[in-house]
């Protein structure tokens, strides 16, 4: 099987996943109580979270072109700012694209090789994992009783209840499952084998590296201290995205910083999971059951999961839009 034959079987196999997962959360979902909390909520919140969203675009925008600037190159503020939301855009859709969008923009722009623009954002992508690893490291010693008792009732209880004890207790239908299950896995990887095994090596190495030139280009930097603000000003970012949107609904405005950073750190994961549609399924699952642990019921849970995911939504395909139109016009200028 070719590399090209690979993208699509892997393209379809995340589609479906994140399709599954969304039938799975919306078949539980009571559309009256939804629409019935919606009706509820204070949505002048909506306006705080689209500013600050922007804000997230802006900080993200002058950090890229500190790395452009270390480069050699210059890019203008609004090339860069419209290439970032037009790779966004595309990420949502056709997640890890983005990237490769967002660098032939700026290429086309300012004809600065895409090799070396691909270089700035690998570095950034690199940065962005550090900075998740120091979050959720952060999540679990601030918030270590909520996120093992998250772990066990949603992984270790699930796993042990829900098929161990079928199967030791006889349950023939959970051990065939399993056991195809079992199947199916040995199957796919003995098929991709020598892919897996001269990939992964080589993809581990090319993450450690990435992560260690990241750190060094920073060191690199002649405003060192200004990249690392802007970093820290982006989760900050990150954290009242979130954090505004309890204030939504008088039933999650009890939530406080610690189920926020929860929520942050653990609905980046969902996020982060290469499905298209931004994480969809798994954002709303884990958010969900979050919110659960830290006292919120099931509905409002569900609520505010579909609320935030869908606001993220409109302001990624709203941001990709303005920036075609900032990309299009600025090329006709140049024209």
């Amino acid at each position: 099987m070719n590399k090209k034959s690979i993208q699509i079987v892997q393209y379809i196999l995340l589609l479906a996943i994140g399709v599954l997962l969304c039938w799975s959360f919306f078949r539980s979902l009571n559309f009256t109580e939804l629409k019935q909390n919606i009706n509820s909520g204070n949505f002048s919140w909506f306006y705080v979270v689209m500013v600050v969203s922007v804000m997230v675009y802006i900080i993200r925008v002058l950090r890229w072109q500190m790395l452009i600037k270390a480069i050699g190159h210059e890019a203008k503020f609004s090339n860069a700012f419209a290439a970032l939301s037009i790779s966004y855009f595309v990420s949502f859709v056709v997640p890890r694209l983005g990237e490769v969008t967002r660098c032939l923009s700026i290429k086309k722009q300012h004809n600065i090789p895409f090799l070396e623009l691909l270089g700035t954002v690998i570095i950034e992508r690199a940065i962005d994992i550090v900075s998740l690893i120091i979050v959720l490291l952060l999540t679990l010693l601030l918030q270590f009783k909520m996120i093992m008792e998250f772990a066990n009732q949603n992984i270790i209880t699930p796993f042990y209840e829900g098929i161990i004890v079928k199967i030791i207790a006889g349950n023939s239908k959970i051990l065939i499952i399993a056991l195809s299950i079992l199947l199916i896995a040995i199957t796919f990887f003995l098929y991709f084998r020598k892919y897996i095994r001269e990939k992964s090596p080589r993809l581990l190495l090319q993450f450690i590296d990435s992560l260690k030139h990241g750190l060094e280009s920073i060191v690199e930097l002649k405003q060192k201290r200004l990249f690392i603000f802007y970093t820290f000003l982006i989760w900050v970012c990150y954290f009242l995205m979130t954090y505004f949107w309890f204030f939504v609904f008088k039933e999650t405005s009890v939530l406080g910083w610690g189920a926020c950073l929860s929520i942050l750190s653990i609905g980046t994961i969902g996020r982060s999971v290469p499905i298209q549609g931004g994480g969809m399924g798994a954002y709303h699952f884990l958010v969900t059951n979050v919110a659960i642990i830290y006292g919120i019921s099931a509905s409002f849970g569900k609520t505010l999961a579909t609320l935030i995911h869908a606001g993220q939504t409109f302001f990624t395909f709203a941001m990709g839009l303005v920036g075609l139109l900032i990309f299009f016009v600025s090329y006709w200028r140049n024209k």
